[in-house]
């Protein structure tokens, strides 16, 4: 019993995944702190993903030859699929306080679906943003779809998930943030913000649900994006770029 246990640990500890598509996986051959492990390529692939980067050290399958790829048929991997470990992210939210210019945070609040995580990262990236926050518990960690999804950009933008989302804007606003919450019943358009000199967490609900009722409660402020509110059910990663635009531009 207790070799059982000891067995299952070492299974839950183990989150290495396969991560695929052209651009997630040349960024993560370019990123010295992205640990390695296997690398399925392609012959076309290789020529894009090693053009300014000296392949890795690690065993590597011709994909074109592979008939048992470690993915499914279904994953549009373009040729390239690699085994990594998850990045190390930091610690905890008081390492954002390096940076002495003003800050831009984004929070989510359990955005669960990959395909959203990955294009707000992408977002989040453009408009320079320090950092994106994600529920540990119903938000979606990072994996295959996330990362692909991304598009390389999840490399260099730090993805950190908590387990209390008010606490955490509790301890945000004790360093100074000014915390913004996207409400679509909000009367205040986002438009009529301006950006100054303030560091700024923004708050997203997941798409249906919105942003939960204590976590709205915790916001310094609620806007909403100018439009047709008469037809409100824009996706949330559409929702970060138009808000990371407006604020952006004030």
């Amino acid at each position: 019993m207790i070799q059982s246990k000891k067995r299952s640990k070492k299974i839950l500890a183990n989150n290495d995944y396969y991560m695929f598509g052209l651009h997630a996986v040349k960024a993560a051959i370019e990123n010295p702190k992205r640990r390695k492990h296997a690398l399925w390529i392609s012959q076309n692939a290789r020529a894009k993903v090693f053009k300014d980067n000296k392949a890795p050290k690690i065993p590597t399958f011709n994909l074109d030859n592979s008939k048992n790829l470690p993915i499914s048929e279904n994953k549009v991997h373009q040729g390239a699929i690699l085994k990594v470990s998850p990045l190390k992210q930091p610690n905890d939210i008081s390492e954002l306080q390096n940076n002495k210019q003003p800050r831009l945070v984004i929070i989510l609040d359990k955005v669960s679906d990959p395909q959203n995580v990955g294009a707000i990262t992408r977002s989040s990236l453009f408009f320079n943003c320090n950092a994106i926050i994600n529920s540990l518990n119903g938000g979606s960690s990072e994996n295959g779809s996330l990362v692909k999804a991304a598009s390389g950009a999840f490399e260099q933008m730090p993805y950190i998930q908590v387990t209390n989302i008010s606490q955490t804007i509790v301890r945000l606003k004790k360093f100074g943030y000014v915390v913004i919450g996207l409400d679509e019943n909000s009367t205040n358009r986002i438009s009529s913000l301006e950006k100054g000199n303030s560091d700024i967490a923004i708050v997203f609900g997941a798409e249906g649900k919105g942003i939960r009722r204590l976590t709205r409660k915790h916001c310094d402020m609620l806007v909403s994006i100018d439009g047709n509110h008469n037809f409100s059910s824009l996706n949330v990663s559409t929702v970060v770029g138009i808000t990371l635009f407006k604020i952006q531009a004030n």
